[in-house]
């Protein structure tokens, strides 16, 4: 390559000819500040680390080569939520089987049994703080020396994922991994703000979390979640505003009164009888005949326009729980603005950044649009 002496093209010719260096490697101790402010120090990458929400897994595996090799314990396993995604982590990582669970998402963890496991970071939810801040454990672990790290993946998962993927590339001594997911993320955000832009109109969305797991009807997101995804893909959460905190109850009748133009329900690998199965391994069949059945139980929801015109979608629960709410958010786009957004295609996205950054294969069931019902006579 020949260069001139104009500044542009000494700047790009340098760059040709000397790419920049890969990110230099941490240097320890280190000091990070976490998704709740609170400044951390480590003396070295943690190799004993205990996840509170198994769900973290999802995030260690994205970052990390061998994340069991890092792992103390976790307070449950992911078999309860998804047990074909446990079976799919176990076969990657045999020693995952036998890693210990001092506790279960419905009961409170011990902090003995924590302690004895012999942490060098307890990795917690941020919406768990306040809890946390009223318990002895957070006190006992301080007074240990033991670090804690709080992140966040699901209570507002755009404006907190890339931090606390960063955090995590920094504290685990991955930090080029970390910013090659962050940038995908970033990439693809972009297309869907792009699109959505575009749109000449918010349609009015229902976000139904879990139909039929814990109450007939119906739970859903009012200013966190799944509504952060729904506002980002220009669409109006129809719960927005009616209660504060992260999710409460909407009455049947305000939805049949206040009829949604487009419904999303999230599905996982829940029991068979009521809710919506989805995630690892689930053919799409069972997931539309799960979605019929919602809508056969539910007084008047064959008569919702969003139903009998093909836009009640199912959306897997583990999107906005993990490091990929980025596929959520395309999911929604393109349900929402079908003309403006329609070229996203999320599955691909899925198996590309599963290709690149996980361990295990992205093939299954993860959204899912029941066709146009017709109204009953």
């Amino acid at each position: 390559m020949r260069c001139k002496g104009y500044l542009l093209l000494w700047v790009l010719c340098a760059t040709a000819l000397f790419p920049p260096l890969p990110a230099a490697a941490a240097t320890f101790p280190l000091e990070v500040t976490d998704l709740a402010g609170r400044e951390v120090t480590f003396d070295r990458p943690p190799q004993r680390i205990f996840l509170d929400n198994p769900r973290h897994l999802f995030a260690l595996a994205a970052l990390l080569d061998d994340p069991v090799a890092r792992l103390s314990g976790w307070r449950d396993t992911l078999d309860g939520f998804d047990h074909e995604a446990q079976a799919r982590f176990d076969a990657a990582f045999p020693a995952l089987a036998s890693l210990p669970t001092p506790g279960s998402a419905s009961a409170p963890l011990d902090p003995e049994a924590l302690v004895a496991l012999d942490p060098d970071l307890v990795l917690f939810d941020l919406a768990r703080r306040g809890e946390l801040e009223q318990s002895s454990l957070t006190a006992l672990l301080a007074a240990l020396d033991i670090p804690v790290l709080y992140i966040d993946f699901r209570e507002h998962p755009l404006r907190d994922t890339p931090p606390s993927l960063r955090l995590l590339g920094r504290v685990l001594d991955a930090e080029p991994r970390a910013a090659r997911l962050v940038a995908a993320i970033a990439q693809r955000r972009q297309r869907v703000e792009h699109c959505a832009a575009r749109a000449p109109e918010r349609p009015r969305v229902l976000i139904d979390i879990a139909p039929g797991l814990k109450v007939a009807c119906c739970r859903s997101n009012f200013d966190s979640g799944l509504a952060d995804l729904v506002k980002a893909a220009g669409g109006d959460n129809i719960a927005a505003g009616l209660s504060p905190g992260r999710e409460n109850l909407l009455n049947p009748e305000y939805i049949l009164s206040h009829p949604p133009d487009v419904i999303v329900a999230t599905a996982a690998q829940w029991p068979r009888g009521g809710s919506i199965r989805a995630g690892f391994g689930v053919d799409s069949a069972v997931t539309l005949a799960d979605m019929a059945a919602v809508v056969a139980r539910r007084p008047g929801w064959a008569d919702l326009e969003a139903v009998q015109q093909g836009r009640f979608h199912a959306l897997w629960h583990g999107h906005h729980q993990g490091p990929f709410a980025i596929v959520a958010l395309e999911a929604l786009a393109g349900w929402l603005h079908p003309r403006q957004c329609g070229a996203l295609d999320p599955e691909r996205t899925l198996t590309t950044l599963y290709r690149q950054f996980m361990p295990i294969a992205a093939d299954g069931t993860f959204e899912a649009t029941l066709p146009a019902v017709e109204a009953p006579p």
